[in-house]
């Protein structure tokens, strides 16, 4: 029983480790991303990239201070008072209102080193950006599940019929 425990808080470790990408890493990729999207000359990168990792900084910190201060996922609204509850409402609003403020700012600062093709094209790149990035997290998810039900040999995944045949070659699969 212990080692059944022992190796389920070992997987549990193991997935938490695969959920948690590099944020640097992902940072250079929307970077990357972004770039070809935009199709940047070599003016506008040099004018462009600052002001955007500036935005990119200023919006995790922002983040980061919400998430401190009104943790959203830990938030237990079944004791909370009403005027508790109209707090948190409040404070929510005022963090999208920052967020807002913040997109503002930096949107009139690309303008001036952007054409506002390019400019509006921020937003396209960053929301395919996004899709993309899901799309390949799920993609190894599904690989990483694929591979690990390839390494259980003759106890390959039949459903409910349970062991799987000897004598079945992989084109029967």
């Amino acid at each position: 029983m212990k080692k059944i425990i022992i190796a389920l808080l070992m997987g549990c470790f193991a997935v938490s480790a695969f959920a948690q990408p590099d944020k640097e890493k992902i940072k250079e990729l929307k970077v990357e991303f972004l770039k070809k999207k935009l199709a940047l000359t070599e003016d506008e990168e040099k004018k462009f990239m600052p002001l955007y990792e500036k935005f990119m900084t200023e919006s995790e910190e922002l983040r980061k201070t919400f998430k401190t201060d009104i943790d959203l996922e830990d938030v237990d609204l079944t004791f909370m008072t009403d005027a508790e509850c109209e707090k948190l409402i409040n404070d929510i609003i005022e963090f999208k209102q920052k967020e807002v403020d913040l997109i503002k700012k930096h949107t009139a600062e690309f303008k001036k080193v952007l054409p506002v093709k390019k400019v509006a094209m921020i937003f396209k790149a960053e929301v395919e950006f996004r899709k993309h990035l899901f799309k390949k997290l799920k993609d190894k998810r599904k690989d990483k599940k694929k591979g690990d039900k390839g390494d259980k040999g003759d106890k390959g995944d039949k459903g409910k019929k349970g062991k799987k045949d000897v004598h079945e070659t992989e084109e029967e699969e």
